[in-house]
């Protein structure tokens, strides 16, 4: 069994949750500290072999000498996959599904206020206009149409459940060829499958993958060529995944009919930066309404992981060399 002797916790807790991973802890020497708190994190970092962290990986992190198991306590972990993780052998995990159902009803919304165009009643409204145009009176519900989900994680399944409550097709791409429950066909990276038959049938393509060095830039100037002039493409995942300036020229050509985007290749999305002034894109600031239980959900795969630890198996979330990320790296 390998035991935890000292560790550091930088992720936001109330009194009764820090509590309850104290003891999990236990009989390890635990200190709490803030993230900004670099004095306390450098002293406590030197003796840690366990990092419980409510940010990413840093250098800082890094200088720990006997470090065996990181868990960051959010979704993505692009910034903190780094090659030194692995080449330490140290164990990386997330909390990634914490706010899985709060993320694919950002989606759906997304969907909706797509193929309902909300963008063009609210400017309707604005002028005190009806807006009961013909364009208008020909647009089509979202019922019986077609979803292509990139990514089957925990948000990917759970847009695929809402989206089986539409009537839809779900159509999954992921790495393995297993297939989910509400998913209709997967296609496989691992079977190297084409995305092609994805998005030349989908009306919806909703991205929730990883951001990895296999992910970066999935979709380019050859996915954009493959989808249908009718399709939307949502990205609830990083902004990375997309060649932004591709999709910007799909939009502004019509070669896709509109995206919703949470995520962007530089965030804060700069002022010039061309997706503002686009009427066929709805935009969100990379935040997501919280789910009640959030915390209590994202210590759930702390607490679970403290015992695979202990017992050298059995960890949730765990990241293997195929999510490693360098190419944010070498484009910064």
């Amino acid at each position: 069994m390998q035991e935890i002797h000292s560790a550091l916790v930088t992720t936001h807790l109330t009194p009764e949750n820090q509590e309850k991973l104290r003891k999990a802890l236990e009989p390890a020497e635990v200190v709490f500290c803030k993230p900004d708190d670099k004095e306390i994190i450098a002293e406590v970092i030197q003796k840690a072999d366990v990092a419980i962290l409510n940010s990413d990986v840093d250098e800082l992190i890094l200088t720990g000498p006997n470090l065996r198991w990181i868990h960051c306590s959010r979704a993505g972990v692009d910034k903190s996959a780094k090659p030194e993780i692995f080449e330490r052998g140290i164990i990386l995990t997330s909390s990634s599904g914490r706010s899985a159902p709060a993320l694919a009803e950002h989606a759906l919304m997304f969907m909706l206020g797509l193929t309902y165009d909300i963008p063009l009643l609210m400017k309707a409204k604005a002028e005190h206009r009806w807006a009961a145009t013909r364009e208008y009176f020909y647009k089509t519900g979202m019922y019986g149409k077609t979803i292509g989900i990139l990514g089957l994680g925990k948000t990917g399944c759970e847009v695929a459940r809402l989206a089986k409550s539409f009537d839809m097709k779900v159509l999954g791409w992921r790495r393995s060829t297993e297939v989910p429950e509400n998913v209709d066909v997967v296609y496989s990276s691992d079977r190297q499958d084409s995305l092609q038959p994805l998005l030349e049938a989908s009306d919806y393509i909703v991205l929730c993958a990883e951001l990895n060095d296999h992910t970066w830039h999935t979709l380019g100037e050859k996915e954009f060529e493959y989808m249908k002039p009718s399709a939307f493409v949502i990205n609830m995942g990083r902004g990375e995944l997309i060649d932004e300036p591709v999709m910007i020229e799909a939009l502004q050509n019509g070669k896709i009919a509109g995206a919703g985007l949470d995520t962007f290749e530089v965030e804060p999305l700069p002022k010039e930066n061309p997706l503002w002034e686009l009427e066929n894109v709805l935009i969100t600031p990379h935040i997501t309404p919280r789910l009640p239980d959030r915390e209590e959900r994202a210590l759930d795969y702390v607490l679970h992981n403290i015992e695979a630890y202990r017992n050298g198996s059995g960890f949730v979330n765990r990241l293997t060399q195929k999510g490693i990320y360098t190419k944010g790296k070498v484009m910064s």
